[in-house]
């Protein structure tokens, strides 16, 4: 007997043995070696392997399981090497007779798949899933270029159908079992009873279709009973985490050694945090996450409204389940004296625990993150359903996926937050603000329901009110940022008792406190949406007015120059149609008149806020021209609104800037009446402080002349012209101590030139341009020559003759 005939009869006997004295390691290593060289077929070894009571004894492990779809995978290789230096060394006659690479390869392909058929289903879902991921490695080995590949086209696909059927029939055997109450006593309970702990036939059976399934084309998916296999994820991911409650045992385990935070080796949380990373769950929770996340968009992926339905209903479910998780886990850390420490008061013992911790908790997230942008990325293409298939919405889902983000906003924080601009986490900056644009949308046809929206808002109010001191202040604040962006995103949906009741109360508390810098950032940040979407309304709101009257010009003014009488023309609408439009904007009118009455009331407390916060320390400059420019242009748009006599004046407008005004001659007058105090370098200090502010707020006045409208920017311009004029000038005689002023005078001029030239709009630049001109000499210690303007503002003032009077409208970035 040759040393060939040897090695497969002692392969044998082992696989006919329930146990064996070998590593599985090694009999992996000769089942492949004589599956790829067995002659002239390996369909008796394949089904040898597939029913021998080596791998069918009890219990099945993930290492056996492993070891037969490696041996499997491994064996493709082996055959296509061999095919391919048998072919080197044939001569040109015999390569004639034989067949191609890719028929051989699919031959022995279509005999493996032959001989695992009728065999136990979680063995034959093992071998096949090996046998895949061979043959697609040898398709992937063709596209690297390194060597030549082969694509095996039909028996791939027929090996693609045996791994369906094996995982249909692995959930036709344990899935109803394991995911129901059992009426009897079957042969699977039998089964389970030897399984070891955490490691039940249904998991084992799925980590191996996470290996295969990603690789089978959609379509063949569908056949599968795909809720019941939704469900079987779910569960098998939850109980990867203990279903949240991993970290229940933390506080219990902590120690203090050495006045240093420390958790024993030998503490309930090391034995949890030890069985959770050793669960070859948690070494699969990639690629499970993942099938859960393609099932879920397949389920809702369909134009039938019943199939609709019920992927909604699942994928709520899941999402559910995965709130769930976080939200207990979001207890028991910030209850725990662990989440209020730093990394210096960690024991030295204890942090690769803490570190093993943490890697944990970023896995949930991954996990929720591939989950929520698979769904919310289908669920945005599916239109409003109608009774009685509207039970779960799209915003019902983004609801439930802001929930869990918000339970998980501490480990966000761990990755700069929502608002970092870094790109190492783009998922899910993706996932968040899409879940809040269809939270946004609502669900009605035109968008206009914010009954989830304002639910939600209120919800977060209501729970950062609750947990208040109870948490850690790391948690309270990574939540209180969380829920500040959520809701600057939402402010165009919100209605205005949310606004008032809810959200400026959240707000009004971090606007002077730069303590958390991220939370006083984002509090000014909604209230700056709130004053965006007020002036973005009424903008909406005249041009409606407009379309509605049949108007394109008008004659008085506005508060952008434009007219705001309709004049005599009317509209000529289809019958009925202006009777409907003009109902809609007396109802838009009234809802828009009440918002603007509590935003008129926000304007002076902010004008002032913004002021204050001119000091070192607190807003940057940046962040207070872009502040101080929205709120006089919201404050300009209030100056007219339906059913109440327009303000031509513009007082609210014009009260922002006095306020800047004022603030600019008070602090004017405390330098002069300082220069008289004694100490000279307390004097020097509190001087450059001053000049700094000074400059700050001569920057902010600088920043609304875009936002105001023409009789208030030619105003505006005196005020900043005899600003600019009070510097000394250099070629005049007067010594400047340095080249701070002189700087700083050259800053304000090209700043108010940028914005005369970039940022006025259409109708009022002629006048600005005008305006620059004439007092150019004045504006600059040298006629403006560091400037080169004469070119570009001839071009600007030609072109503008005989323009509309459309205003250009600049976003206002978040801070």
């Amino acid at each position: 007997m040759s040393s060939a005939d040897r090695g497969y009869t002692t392969l044998l006997t082992h696989l006919h043995n329930p146990t064996s004295p070998l590593p599985f390691t090694t009999i992996q290593g000769a089942l492949a070696h004589h599956l790829a060289n067995l002659s002239p077929l390996p369909t008796p070894l394949a089904a040898t392997a597939v029913s021998s009571p080596l791998y069918l004894s009890l219990p099945l492990t993930h290492i056996k399981l492993q070891s037969l779809s490696i041996a499997f995978r491994h064996a493709s290789h082996l055959k296509y090497r061999a095919l391919i230096e048998a072919e080197k060394n044939q001569s040109q006659v015999a390569s004639l007779f034989r067949k191609s690479t890719q028929a051989a390869m699919g031959q022995w392909a279509n005999e493996v798949v032959k001989g695992v058929q009728g065999g136990h289903p979680v063995l034959r879902l093992a071998c096949c899933t090996g046998l895949l991921l061979g043959v697609h490695d040898l398709k992937v080995v063709g596209k690297t270029g390194e060597e030549e590949g082969v694509d095996l086209g039909k028996p791939r696909e027929g090996v693609e159908d045996e791994v369906v059927v094996a995982l249909a029939e692995v959930m036709d055997i344990y899935a109803y079992a394991y995911l129901s109450v059992p009426t009897s006593f079957g042969a699977e309970e039998w089964e389970k009873e030897f399984q070891p702990a955490g490691q039940d036939i249904l998991s084992l059976a799925l980590i191996l279709a996470s290996q295969s399934l990603p690789l089978v084309v959609r379509d063949k998916l569908k056949v599968l009973p795909l809720p019941m296999l939704t469900r079987a994820l779910t569960t098998t991911i939850s109980s990867t985490f203990k279903s949240g409650a991993f970290l229940s045992d933390l506080q219990a385990s902590l120690k203090s050694k050495d006045n240093k935070i420390c958790i024993p080796s030998s503490s309930p949380m090391s034995q949890t945090l030890q069985s959770i990373s050793s669960s070859p769950l948690m070494s699969s929770i990639a690629s499970l996450s993942k099938l859960t996340a393609t099932v879920l968009s397949l389920m809702l992926d369909t134009s039938s409204p019943t199939r609709v339905d019920e992927g909604m209903h699942t994928t709520s479910l899941t999402l559910e389940t995965f709130r769930e998780m976080s939200r207990q886990v979001e207890t028991d850390w910030a209850s725990t004296q662990l989440a209020r420490a730093s990394e210096d008061d960690i024991s030295p013992d204890s942090k690769d625990l803490t570190k093993s911790i943490w890697t944990t908790l970023k896995t949930l997230l991954f996990s929720n993150i591939m989950l929520a942008d698979a769904v919310l990325s289908t669920v945005v293409f599916i239109p409003p359903l109608s009774p009685p298939h509207s039970h779960v919405t799209p915003s019902t889902l983004a609801l439930q996926v802001l929930r869990t983000l918000s339970h998980l906003s501490f480990v966000i924080s761990q990755f700069g937050g929502v608002t970092t601009t870094s790109q190492g986490f783009e998922a899910l900056k993706k996932t968040f603000y899409l879940a809040l644009d269809i939270l946004a949308q609502g669900d009605s046809d035109s968008g206009v329901s914010g009954a989830k929206a304002n639910a939600y808002v209120r919800e977060s109010c209501l729970s950062l009110k609750a947990e208040g001191s109870r948490v850690a202040p790391s948690v309270q604040e990574a939540k209180q940022v969380y829920v500040l962006v959520s809701i600057e995103q939402l402010v165009p949906a919100l209605s205005e008792e949310s606004i008032k009741q809810w959200v400026w109360g959240l707000c009004y508390s971090h606007l002077s406190d730069p303590t958390h810098r991220e939370t006083y950032e984002s509090a000014h940040s909604v209230v700056l949406a709130i004053f965006a979407s007020h002036a973005q309304q009424h903008q909406q709101q005249r041009a409606d007015r407009r379309l509605l009257s049949g108007t394109d010009t008008v004659d008085s003014q506005d508060e952008d120059g434009s007219n705001h009488n309709t004049g005599g023309h009317t509209a000529t609408n289809s019958p009925g149609r202006g009777d409907k439009a003009a109902g809609k904007e007396v109802s838009s009118g009234k809802e828009l008149g009440s918002s603007t009455n509590f935003v008129k009331r926000m304007v002076p407390f902010y004008a002032h806020c913004l002021v204050e916060n001119s000091v070192d320390g607190k807003l940057s400059t940046n962040q207070l021209r872009l502040a101080y420019s929205a709120l006089v242009r919201s404050a300009s748009a209030s100056a007219y609104m339906l059913d109440v006599p327009p303000d031509e004046t513009y007082t609210l407008a014009w009260y922002c800037i006095e306020v800047l005004l004022d603030t600019i001659r008070e602090l004017l007058s405390m330098r002069q009446s300082s220069g008289n105090s004694k100490g000279k370098a307390k004097l020097l200090e509190h001087e450059g402080k001053t000049e700094e502010r000074l400059h700050r707020l001569h920057l902010m006045l600088i920043s609304t002349i875009p936002s105001l409208p023409l009789p208030l920017m030619l105003h505006a311009l005196e005020e900043i012209r005899t600003v600019i004029a009070a510097y000394p000038q250099v070629d005049s005689g007067v010594v400047i101590e340095g080249a701070e002023e002189e700087g700083n005078k050259k800053e304000l001029v090209e700043s108010l030139f940028k914005e005369i030239l970039e940022r006025v709009g259409d109708r009022e630049k002629e006048a600005a341009i005008q305006w620059w001109y004439k007092y150019r000499p004045i504006l600059s210690k040298d006629g403006a020559n560091d400037i080169k303007t004469t070119g570009s503002v001839n071009s600007v003032v030609g072109h503008l003759k005989g323009l509309g009077k459309q205003k250009t409208e600049v976003p206002e970035p978040r801070l």
